[in-house]
C-alpha cells in the first residue's frame, strides 16, 4: 500500500528514532567568521569529511535518529559502521515516513513460529505488515528458509533495504515497472529476483548507488551511515515536514542570525558556531559566506536558535522595476512609480538602501518628481517590498510621431505633417505593440501603422511604439470554417466565442517553421488543427500550423481532463488531454497530479484535433562534467548526490560559460553544467561554473 498520505506530515520530537538504546542585499552575501569547520556532525565519531555527515547531521535534527549518549562523559556518538537489523530498519522507516504514532501498544500479536522478532519491535513490525512496507508472506517465507538467525535480529542487506525504502514512498508501481530492465552493475544476476525492480527504481530516483561505479553488492550489510543516507535522498524528491522545519527564503541574514520568511511571517533565529551550514549541491558543511539572501532555504531550529541550514537554491528571488517615481506616503510605506502610463504602488521599510546614480546615499525626500528610478524588490513576499532604490541617469530623450513609411533594423521612416523624416535606429532598439510579446522590426504594419519614436541623445530610434492598433493572439485556435474566395476564416477565439477573421495581401502562413502560400494553408487546415493566429483589427497578421503548445501551467482539471496554460506568446489556453502520462525526467511514473502551478509544459497535440497526446515537463538539473568523449559524443557527468551516469549530446546545443555557442570539445572536465531538459530529452547544456574543491 503506498503511504502518499504519510508525506506531508508532522514528525514530533517525540518519534525521534532510537536505533539501538545505547547505556553509556538582493545582490549580497554575507561575510561571516563562522566557518565550516566550526561544527561538523552532532556526532564526535562522524568527523569532517565522513561521506555521510550531512545526512546524519540533517535526520539527527530533524528527530528521525539519535545516537548513543554516555552517561558519564556525555559525550554522543552515532556507530556510523554499526549493523543494522532488519527490526531497527523497518521501526526506522515507519519514523521516516511518519507513522510510527499508529502503533498499537496494547494488542496481543502473534507471529508465525519461525517468524521471531524482539518484543520491542512486535507492535512496528504488524504495523509495516498492515501499511503495505512489507509483505508478509515473503518475510514468513524467508524467516523460515534461515532458522540460523531470528529474522527481526538478521542484519538487514542492501537488497532487502532498497525494497523497504521503496514501498515507504509509494514507489511500489515504479519498481514494477522497472522489473525486467537492464542494470548497468556488473553484479545484478546477484540481485534476487524480488529485489531487481526495486533496486532500479531505487538507483533511477536516485536514492541508492552502487558499492562502486559497477557493482552493487545486494548481500552486504547495511550500516548505519548508509541507511541514513538513504532515507536522507529520499526526502529530495518526496519531502516531509518534521516538528522545527522551517522552509523558506532568508530575508535577512547577518553573522549572528539568520531572518526566514516563510507563511507570511519573517522569523529570526540566532546562529552561533555549532550552526550546521549546507548547500543542495554539495554533501560537505559550507561555511557561512556562501549562503545568499533572499535565496531558498531550509532551517531545523529549536528554542529560537538554527540547528542546522541548508540552501535549496542558488536564485536570489527578487525582481527590478523601472519607472518615474511619482510620490510617496510615509504613513503607508508606499511608493508609487509612474510604469506604463499607470501609477504602480510599491511597499518599502525605513531600512531600504536609497542611492544616486553614484552610489551615494540619499533619503526618500531627495527623489524628484518624474525622474527615472529602478527598484529592486523580493519576489517572494505576497506583498512585495522594495529592498533597494536607485536613482537613474538616463540622456534626455525627445519623441516623433507619424505614420510608418518603412522600417527596419537601420533605419525609420514616418511620414509626420505631411513630411518624411528618415531616424538611424540605436543598437538594441526595441519595437512595443501592445498584445504581442517580444515584437520585432517585422511585426510593423508600413502604410497603416502610427508610430512614436522615442529618440535618444544621439538622435537615434530607441523604440518605436505603435500607437494605434494592438494584436491579439489565438493560440489552440479552432477552425471551424475557411472561405477561400472571400478570404474568411472563423475560428474560435479564447473566450470560446466564434469570430471572422481576414485574410490580407500582408499574411503570413507559416507550418512548422515554413513559409508557406494560401491555398496551401487551406489543405492544411483539414490535416491540422492546432494553429496560432495572430490578428489586428480583425485582420489576421499570421497563421502557424503548429504540433505542440509550450506554456505555463495554470491550472490541471482532473475531473474534465484540461490543463490551462499561459503560451508562449503570453495567452491563456485551455488545452483537453487523453494522455496519462507525463514524461517527467526522473520520475518514471509521473502523472497529472505531479504537475505544479508554474510548470513549463510542451503538449504534443493530435493532428487533426485540439487535444493533447503527450505532455513534456521542462526542468533544468545541475551537473558535473567528469569526462567528454568526442568521437562518440558523449559526456560523463556526476550528480549532486555523487551518482554517475553518460550522455548522448547528438543533436544538443552547447552554451559556453560566457553565453556564447560552443561545442563538446570545449567542455571543461569539472565544469558546472545545466541540463535542460523537455521530459527526458536534453535540448541544451550549459556552463555555469566550475566545480569547488571543498
Amino acid at each position: 500500500m503506498p503511504l502518499h498520505e504519510t508525506w506531508k506530515k508532522i514528525v514530533t520530537g517525540a518519534l525521534a528514532i532510537t536505533l539501538v538504546t545505547g547505556s553509556g542585499t538582493a545582490m549580497l552575501t554575507v561575510p561571516s567568521t563562522i566557518s565550516a569547520a566550526a561544527a561538523t556532525t552532532p556526532f564526535t565519531d562522524v568527523p569532517g569529511g565522513h561521506y555521510a555527515e550531512k545526512h546524519i547531521s540533517k535526520l539527527y535534527y530533524q528527530g528521525v535518529i539519535t545516537g548513543y549518549i554516555d552517561n558519564i562523559t556525555k559525550i554522543s556518538t552515532f556507530n556510523p559502521e554499526k549493523g543494522v537489523s532488519q527490526q531497527e530498519a523497518v521501526l526506522m522507516a515507519l519514523k521516516f515516513a511518519g507513522i510510527s504514532h499508529l502503533v498499537d501498544e496494547n494488542s496481543m500479536i502473534v507471529f508465525g513460529e519461525s517468524f521471531v522478532v524482539g518484543t520491542f519491535f512486535k507492535g512496528y513490525i504488524e504495523l509495516a505488515f498492515n501499511k503495505g512496507l512489507l509483505d508478509r508472506e515473503e518475510e514468513y517465507a524467508l524467516a523460515a528458509a534461515d532458522k540460523t538467525t531470528e529474522w527481526g535480529k538478521k542484519p538487514a542487506s542492501r537488497e532487502w533495504v532498497t525494497k523497504l525504502i521503496v514501498k515507504a514512498i509509494g514507489q511500489q508501481a515504479a519498481a514494477t515497472n522497472l522489473q525486467n530492465t537492464e542494470s548497468h552493475f556488473k553484479d545484478a544476476a546477484d540481485i534476487d529476483t524480488r529485489y531487481k525492480g526495486y533496486v532500479n527504481a531505487a538507483v533511477q530516483l536516485g536514492l541508492v548507488k552502487g558499492v562502486t561505479d559497477t557493482t552493487f553488492k545486494p548481500d552486504s550489510d547495511v550500516k548505519r551511515a548508509s541507511l541514513a543516507t538513504i532515507f536522507s535522498r529520499a526526502q529530495t524528491s518526496y519531502a516531509i515536514e518534521y516538528d522545527g522545519q522551517v522552509d523558506g527564503v532568508i530575508s535577512d541574514l547577518t553573522e549572528q542570525s539568520i531572518s526566514v520568511y516563510s507563511k507570511e511571517t519573517d522569523t529570526k533565529y540566532t546562529l552561533d558556531a555549532n550552526t550546521l551550514f549546507y548547500h543542495y549541491k554539495s554533501e560537505k558543511p559550507v561555511a557561512l559566506n556562501e549562503l545568499k539572501e533572499y535565496t531558498d532555504v531550509t532551517i531545523f531550529a529549536k528554542d529560537g536558535k538554527a540547528l542546522y541550514v541548508e540552501a535549496k537554491g542558488d536564485e536570489q528571488r527578487t525582481t527590478t522595476v523601472e519607472g518615474a517615481f511619482a510620490r510617496y506616503n510615509a504613513e503607508e510605506s508606499i511608493i508609487y512609480m509612474w510604469i506604463n502610463d499607470k501609477p504602480v504602488p510599491i511597499n518599502y521599510t525605513s531600512e531600504v538602501a536609497i542611492e544616486d546614480s553614484e552610489g551615494k546615499q540619499i533619503a526618500i525626500t531627495d527623489l524628484k518628481a518624474n525622474g527615472q528610478i529602478t527598484i529592486v524588490q523580493d519576489s517572494f513576499r505576497t506583498k512585495p517590498v522594495a529592498m533597494k532604490i536607485v536613482i537613474s541617469s538616463t540622456p534626455a530623450t525627445t519623441v516623433a510621431t507619424g505614420d510608418l513609411v518603412s522600417a527596419d533594423q537601420k533605419v525609420v521612416t514616418i511620414k509626420s505633417a505631411g513630411t518624411l523624416v528618415s531616424k538611424f535606429v540605436a543598437a538594441g532598439a526595441t519595437v512595443e505593440i501592445n498584445g504581442l510579446a517580444n515584437a520585432g522590426f517585422a511585426d510593423l504594419v508600413k502604410d497603416g501603422d502610427q508610430v512614436e519614436l522615442t529618440l535618444n541623445a544621439s538622435d537615434q530610434v530607441t523604440k518605436v511604439k505603435v500607437t494605434n492598433r494592438e494584436v491579439k493572439v489565438i493560440v489552440a485556435a479552432e477552425i471551424f470554417n475557411i472561405n477561400e474566395a472571400k478570404k474568411v476564416v472563423t475560428v474560435m477565439d479564447s473566450n470560446g466565442e466564434p469570430i471572422a477573421l481576414t485574410i490580407t495581401d500582408r499574411t503570413k502562413f507559416d507550418y512548422l517553421g515554413n513559409s508557406i502560400d494560401l491555398a496551401n494553408a487551406i489543405k492544411l487546415t483539414t490535416q491540422n488543427a492546432n494553429v496560432v493566429i495572430r490578428y489586428t483589427h480583425k485582420n489576421i497578421i499570421s497563421m502557424q500550423f503548429v504540433m505542440a503548445h509550450t506554456g505555463k501551467v495554470l491550472e490541471v482539471d482532473l475531473k474534465n481532463r484540461v490543463v490551462t496554460i499561459v503560451s508562449e506568446q503570453g495567452v491563456t489556453a485551455k488545452i483537453p488531454y487523453i494522455t496519462n502520462v507525463i514524461e517527467y525526467f526522473g520520475r518514471p511514473l509521473a502523472a497529472h497530479t505531479d504537475l505544479k502551478t508554474g510548470d513549463v509544459v510542451t503538449m504534443t497535440m493530435k493532428p487533426d484535433k485540439i487535444e493533447a497526446i503527450g505532455i513534456r515537463v521542462h526542468q533544468n538539473v545541475q551537473y558535473e562534467v567528469t569526462s567528454t568523449n568526442t568521437v562518440t559524443n558523449k559526456i560523463k557527468v556526476r550528480t549532486t548526490v555523487n551518482d554517475t551516469f553518460e550522455y548522448s549530446t547528438q543533436d544538443v546545443s552547447f552554451v559556453k560559460l560566457d553565453g556564447t555557442k560552443g561545442t563538446l570539445a570545449q567542455l571543461p572536465v569539472g565544469a558546472i553544467v545545466v541540463f535542460s531538459y523537455v521530459g527526458n530529452s536534453v535540448v541544451k547544456i550549459q556552463e555555469v561554473g566550475k566545480a569547488s574543491n571543498g
